[in-house]
């Protein structure tokens, strides 16, 4: 399957840019993700590849063929893109079977009756829905309309498949299950797959790379384990999964390292970082310490634990349980509490006083 080239691709509405001039490549075979809050450009991004919406710059090239070029007036038609999009409404049509529905787009091509039997048969046995060829549309569950919706995407072999937040129509456990599905199959195929989804699990659990967008602006591209452990920006850091963020007033800068003081209790706490844990040129007043709850290890009162880390005398305010980890509330000043989260271990009671222990390689500093 060919790759797909974005490149100073933007969108203006009038005076306002939705999507900023991005540059942007899904490699053959990948999952490739655009991820963000409601308004941030990744709907508007694939609309404009899939031809439904015309960019105000840019281009858009699949494999060798160039399907948009604002400098050379070229902009081939939606239907002549060799796309398959699922949207996330699925739009099946109600009045037609399950087979009629996924032969749609061959019968528009003009392919022959008996291939269309045995494509639609094909495909409706990949996702799962063989034997469902004569059952009506309206009778099917939400797990099985996505899948009819899957299959008639697929059925005439598109070079490019195009998914708009398709899951979020299901149940909790059912977009669980359909998450590992959708990804075992598109591995299966090898299709080369734009997803847009604001859902960050779903994200992390289906993408080779995920491109995180906010307010028509590419924030950071990488892989899932990239954009968690290593948050380009603030925004990052704080959009993906759950994060403490420490306001710290004030930095001393020794070439890139910093120096700063976190207040606790009794005293304060010295925190030296390397470059390497720093975002942001200049950065020496109103900084923002990052640190992942479960990056945390917590203790008993005056328990040191943990190689080259610092350690925060604090007291539990709060606690949850949740099955297989705890999740504590450690106040460690007046002004400033952590998420801690903790998976096995002696339970910490509320208001019981601790010591939490965090490596210096899981902090980082952001403007």
């Amino acid at each position: 399957m060919p790759e797909i080239n974005l490149v100073g691709l933007t969108k203006k509405f009038g005076a306002f840019t939705a999507v900023h001039p991005s540059d942007l490549s899904a490699q053959n075979g990948e999952m490739l993700t655009l991820l963000g809050p409601s308004g941030c450009g990744k709907t508007t991004t694939l609309r404009m590849v899939a031809g439904l919406e015309q960019p105000t710059a840019g281009s858009i090239r699949i494999g060798a063929r160039t399907i948009y070029d604002s400098s050379q007036d070229i902009d081939v038609p939606s239907e002549n893109r060799g796309l398959g999009m699922v949207f996330q409404s699925y739009a099946i049509w109600p009045h037609m079977t399950v087979a009629e529905n996924v032969a749609y787009p061959l019968r528009m091509r003009r392919v022959p009756k008996a291939q269309i039997t045995e494509k639609v048969r094909d495909v409706l046995d990949l996702v799962g829905m063989a034997g469902f060829e004569e059952k009506s549309a309206t009778k099917l569950s939400g797990g099985q309309q996505q899948r009819v919706a899957l299959a008639r995407a697929l059925v005439f072999q598109p070079e490019i498949l195009l998914l708009d937040e398709p899951l979020s129509n299901l149940d909790a456990k059912l977009r669980e299950h359909m998450r590992f599905e959708l990804r075992m199959m598109q591995q299966r195929v090898g299709l080369t797959a734009l997803f847009v989804t604001h859902d960050q699990e779903e994200a992390l659990t289906l993408s080779d790379r995920l491109v995180v967008m906010n307010q028509g602006r590419i924030e950071q591209i990488g892989t899932p384990e990239d954009i968690y452990e290593r948050p380009a920006t603030r925004f990052v850091a704080e959009f993906i999964g759950k994060g403490n963020m420490i306001e710290i007033a004030s930095v001393d800068r020794a070439g890139g390292d910093a120096r700063f003081d976190l207040p606790t209790f009794d005293s304060a706490v010295c925190i030296a970082l390397p470059a390497k844990n720093v975002r942001g040129a200049g950065l020496q007043q109103n900084a923002c310490l990052f640190i992942r709850p479960e990056k945390i290890m917590m203790g008993a009162d005056g328990e040191r634990g943990g190689q080259n880390a610092i350690h925060l005398p604090g007291r539990v305010s709060g606690r949850a349980y949740s099955g297989d980890h705890h999740e504590y509330l450690v106040a460690v000043n007046s002004q400033t509490s952590l998420k801690v989260k903790v998976a096995g271990g002696p339970r910490h009671e509320v208001d019981s006083k601790v010591t939490l222990a965090i490596p210096h390689s899981e902090m980082v500093l952001y403007a």
